[in-house]
């Protein structure tokens, strides 16, 4: 019965919102009413990928994480398969770290749709949270609902960036144990050389102004 009335609500949901999706803006220290669904990701040039398999005591699987370069900056993707061995669902994805982009709102997507090292997802997030240390957080909860049960996939989590390079990053796992898994994050973009020439110039060219004023 559960399992019923657990695909009734995934089938409702994908319904309500597949083709009329719009931005889950994500911001620090305010979580989101949802993520919404896509159809499929959102393509671009793949820069790298991770595959993690995880092993503990409550439940074990396999963590995929891959980050893409589009025309609006870096996507990072995530997705969890929990297997049928295991003792638990899984509560919580994180992914760290985003500090590098300050308050800067994110926007925060899902989709069932596979493709590349991702497989077909069952699982939705019903939540995203973002803190200021730079964890972002894909919430599978509550249990009774919107865990990622023994013998599930969760759907492709996106986390949509203006970003325009990347590091080495973490994914973590939850479900009172926590698992570490590889993942990327984005990195702060140093100034090049000439456009920190540029920008001296223009703070020289105001204090001449400035100074020009006090003399007149």
């Amino acid at each position: 019965m559960q399992f019923k009335f657990k695909c009734l609500v995934t089938a409702l949901a994908l319904a309500s919102v597949i083709g009329n999706a719009h931005a889950t803006a994500l911001l620090v220290n305010s979580p989101t009413a949802n993520v919404d669904i896509v159809a499929s990701g959102f393509g671009g040039t793949l820069l790298d990928t991770a595959t993690t398999v995880i092993s503990n005591l409550s439940y074990n699987g396999t963590a995929r994480t891959a980050v893409y370069s589009t025309a609006s900056g870096l996507d990072f993707y995530y997705q969890f398969t929990n297997n049928a061995t295991s003792q638990n669902g899984i509560d919580r994805m994180t992914a760290f770290d985003f500090s590098s982009l300050g308050t800067n709102a994110v926007d925060v997507y899902q989709t069932a749709a596979g493709f590349g090292i991702f497989t077909n997802g069952t699982e939705i997030s019903t939540y995203a949270d973002r803190t200021m240390a730079g964890v972002i957080g894909l919430n599978f909860s509550p249990v009774s609902v919107a865990d990622i049960p023994p013998g599930t996939t969760s759907f492709i989590q996106i986390i949509r960036t203006n970003a325009t390079s990347y590091q080495p990053g973490n994914f973590g796992i939850l479900d009172g144990i926590g698992s570490n898994a590889a993942g990327f994050s984005p990195t702060t973009t140093v100034p090049e050389a000439s456009a920190n020439i540029m920008m001296l110039a223009g703070i020289g060219l105001i204090g001449l102004i400035g100074s020009r004023r006090l003399k007149k």
